[in-house]
């Protein structure tokens, strides 16, 4: 679990879900540590700002370096707005200054004048993912000023008792990458499948 002061956005129900469902929770810190932690299972990048860090961030190469290889190698991963833009190959900081990030998603993270989305939603898998099949649904929540040039559309985002919904999130077998904060309570199979997941991780990598 990315866990400092530019991702610091987290769900408490979500974390205490894993928790019940057998996972452990590692925090770690993409400012400060240069690995991530030894013999995990599965990465969760929350929330926050790395727009205000981006600059400290993109100078941390060996942890850039070492996530988009785990995420190459198979490590489930969800990525979630901040950690969304994390995943992309440049975050626009504050100052308007591009700093390169992990290079993952082929996209540029960037700053716009206005909020550009906020609010809950409903989203639904437009094909099988990590967390869920196609058709099948969790809410999220949105709210965030920046924007990337590759925001993904592999789920529809719906807004609730509103005729307004886009697309949105990059799936691969192993990765969810978005703007929404999913609730995984709203559907604990979301929270089930990336608890699975990790563990099938974790035996195959003892396995060698």
């Amino acid at each position: 679990l990315a866990y400092d002061s530019a991702f610091c956005f987290y769900y408490a129900d979500n974390i205490s879900l894993l928790e019940e469902l057998g996972c452990e929770i590692v925090p770690f810190s993409p400012l400060s540590d240069k690995a991530l932690p030894e013999n995990i299972g599965g990465l969760i990048l929350g929330g926050g700002y790395p727009e205000l860090y981006a600059e400290k961030l993109s100078e941390n190469i060996p942890l850039l370096h070492e996530i988009k290889e785990s995420i190459s190698g198979g490590l489930p991963v969800i990525a979630e707005c901040g950690g969304f833009m994390y995943l992309n190959e440049s975050v626009e900081d504050v100052n308007g200054i591009r700093r390169k990030m992990a290079g993952v998603i082929n996209g540029q993270a960037y700053r716009t004048d206005r909020l550009q989305r906020f609010g809950y939603v409903s989203l639904t898998a437009k094909k099988d993912c990590m967390l869920l099949d196609k058709g099948r649904s969790v809410r999220a929540h949105e709210f965030h000023y920046w924007q990337s040039t590759c925001p993904g559309g592999d789920f529809w985002a719906q807004k609730p008792r509103r005729d307004k919904g886009w697309p949105c999130m990059t799936t691969t077998p192993s990765l969810v990458a978005g703007f929404p904060h999913v609730y995984y309570p709203a559907n604990p199979d979301v929270a089930r499948a990336f608890a699975s997941a990790a563990a099938s991780f974790a035996e195959r990598r003892r396995h060698g």
